[in-house]
């Protein structure tokens, strides 16, 4: 399968498999250990279209406004998978997908998995911290 990606960022030249939406100004607002799963991540699905970062509208203690967490769209591989890789990485602290094919991942404190857009619909696990 071959797959058209758009250009690449040049903001941090170690993670080459990374583009942006153009409401996402880069990596910069991230905190060091994002970037180092982001870097992780793409390294095992491949490149991503990141569709937020730091700025935007998110819930009122969202891990995206302390640089911590980041939307993307994956580009080589299924929501699905990109999930399920998302969820081994040691780094990961929440990894989320909603029915779009945009998935959540942070590196809060607390493991957390989700799936759905709206509250109440939601499906929650939680997980114990390695």
């Amino acid at each position: 399968m071959t797959v058209a990606l758009p250009v690449f960022a040049h903001a941090d030249s170690a993670i080459k498999q990374v583009s942006f939406q153009p409401q996402v100004r880069g990596l910069g607002c991230l905190k060091p250990d994002t970037v180092a799963m982001i870097k992780e991540l793409t390294d095992r699905i491949g490149a991503i279209q990141i569709t937020s970062t730091c700025g935007g509208r998110h819930a009122r203690h969202s891990q995206h406004y302390r640089g911590k967490a980041i939307d993307f769209r994956p580009l080589a591989t299924s929501a699905r998978k990109a999930v399920a890789v998302a969820k081994t990485l040691d780094a990961t602290g929440g990894v989320g997908s909603y029915p779009n094919g945009i998935v959540h991942v942070d590196v809060g404190d607390r493991e957390l998995s989700w799936f759905g857009h709206k509250r109440a619909s939601r499906r929650y696990a939680y997980n114990a911290r390695r």
